[in-house]
């Protein structure tokens, strides 16, 4: 008998997706952890997980529930989902309690914390779901925190040790430094500090008022920590125009200036240079030691990783991708018997990198010192002057970037005549020919 027909011997007779209903920013990736479990979970109990109800998706909570009342009783739009991230008015907090279904294991990717308090004062059990800061393996690794002591024991099962992700690390490091130890510019930056920037809104720079914290509040610990050594600043590459106001305020700081960083992430981390990092919450400063650098985080990071064991709630235990994806470890948190025929996809390099299509610093590393991808980039339409293998100094190179930039527009130009003698064909009356504008294209 399949474990879906005994629900008797289920630990929840229901699941449930729950998230930061506050915030609608990044809620695409929310759904798409969702969509990743959902099969699995079905398989292993027959369970429909739905949706997280926001947007007036079909979810599992009591009948009612409706996302709008709640954003309101929460104060939105006069107030942010920043204000509101650590605690709500209890009205609101009332409001979500009535709705919660009983024996529930509520799941949730990026759980804020109003919401675990929430749950925890219901009684409910949940489970929070995020990337691992740790991003140099194979493969992303998932953590995975909760309020169940049990399901912390389960969840132990099925973590990575740390041997594990320590030889990910070196496996790494052995390819940069192969790829950096005899280039000339090897070890130029020993005795730098780092400086890793991250977004302006960023969840992890949240203070317990739902103000994000800014380096300027960290300025004596910083000066003290760095010292006398020549500082770098290694932009988000999402910050935008908050990245450069953090540099500014570096450099007003320090009374110094602050360069920018265009040295990859990885070949920081990886690479012989004996740099060290510093960051106000940045994974990155959590990294760091895998490849044993110094490092200083000058709030708090947002995910603990754990491994093997989980010692409370605000310990993730790594998970690798592919158990995350897997059926068993759905069945072994339900309380279940792993069935005959279980799915359990083999690891594969990057692939849930692929289907999150999330790379961060890892797309550097990969495409970078790659005969394969420097073939690949001649061989199709490449410019063998502008050649990625070539570091960039820390000042930067204009000439080659003008040049890709003047290769870019004639790539275009090119495009654009193609599709105007596409169009004029496409126009032209009388019989069809086959492929009629190939030869004007192919230089025929």
């Amino acid at each position: 008998m399949s474990p879906a027909n005994e629900p008797s011997t289920m630990r929840f007779t229901q699941i449930d997706c729950l998230d930061d209903l506050l915030r609608d920013s990044g809620w695409w990736a929310r759904e798409f952890f969702y969509d990743l479990v959902r099969a699995p979970i079905h398989m292993a109990a027959g369970l429909d997980i739905a949706q997280s109800p926001r947007r007036q998706q079909r979810h599992n909570l009591k009948l009612g529930f409706d996302g709008e009342v709640f954003r309101s009783l929460c104060g939105l739009p006069e107030r942010t989902w920043h204000q509101c991230y650590h605690a709500i008015p209890e009205d609101a907090r009332a409001y979500l309690a009535h709705h919660l279904p009983r024996d529930t294991l509520f799941i949730g990717y990026e759980m804020p914390g109003w919401l675990r308090v929430c749950l925890d004062s219901a009684g409910a059990s949940w489970l929070d779901i995020r990337v691992a800061p740790l991003r140099f393996g194979s493969d992303l690794y998932i953590g995975l925190a909760s309020n169940d002591v049990a399901l912390r024991e389960v969840l132990s099962r099925h973590a990575m040790s740390d041997a594990t992700v320590l030889g990910d690390a070196w496996l790494m490091a052995a390819r940069v430094r192969h790829s950096s130890r005899y280039r000339p510019e090897h070890r130029a930056l020993d005795g730098h500090v780092i400086y890793v920037g991250q977004t302006e809104d960023d969840a992890a720079l949240l203070d317990e008022r739902g103000q994000c914290v800014r380096v300027a509040q960290f300025a004596g610990v910083l000066a003290d920590w760095v010292g006398a050594a020549p500082l770098l600043y290694k932009p988000h590459p999402m910050a935008n125009e908050f990245a450069t106001r953090e540099r500014q305020e570096l450099e007003r700081l320090l009374g110094r200036p602050v360069p920018i960083c265009e040295v990859e992430t990885y070949k920081l981390l990886a690479g012989d240079d004996n740099v060290r990092f510093v960051a106000l919450s940045s994974g990155v400063a959590q990294e760091a030691e895998w490849f044993g650098k110094v490092s200083a985080v000058l709030f708090q990071p947002l995910c603990t990783p754990a491994f093997g064991v989980a010692k409370g709630p605000d310990e993730h235990l790594v998970v690798a991708a592919h158990d995350f994806l897997g059926e068993p470890l759905w069945s072994d948190l339900l309380g279940l018997p792993v069935r005959d025929g279980a799915f359990r996809p083999p690891p594969v390099p990057n692939r849930l990198r692929e289907l999150h299509n999330c790379w961060w610093g890892y797309s550097g590393y990969t495409l970078g010192d790659s005969q394969f991808y420097e073939e690949a980039f001649r061989r199709y339409g490449g410019h063998p002057g502008g050649a990625a293998s070539e570091s960039p100094s820390l000042a930067g190179e204009p000439a080659i970037d003008r040049q890709r930039v003047e290769d870019l527009r004639l790539e275009i130009d090119g495009l654009k005549e193609a599709l105007r003698v596409l169009m004029r064909h496409v126009r032209q009356a009388g019989a069809p020919q086959h492929a009629p504008w190939a030869a004007e294209t192919s230089g025929a």
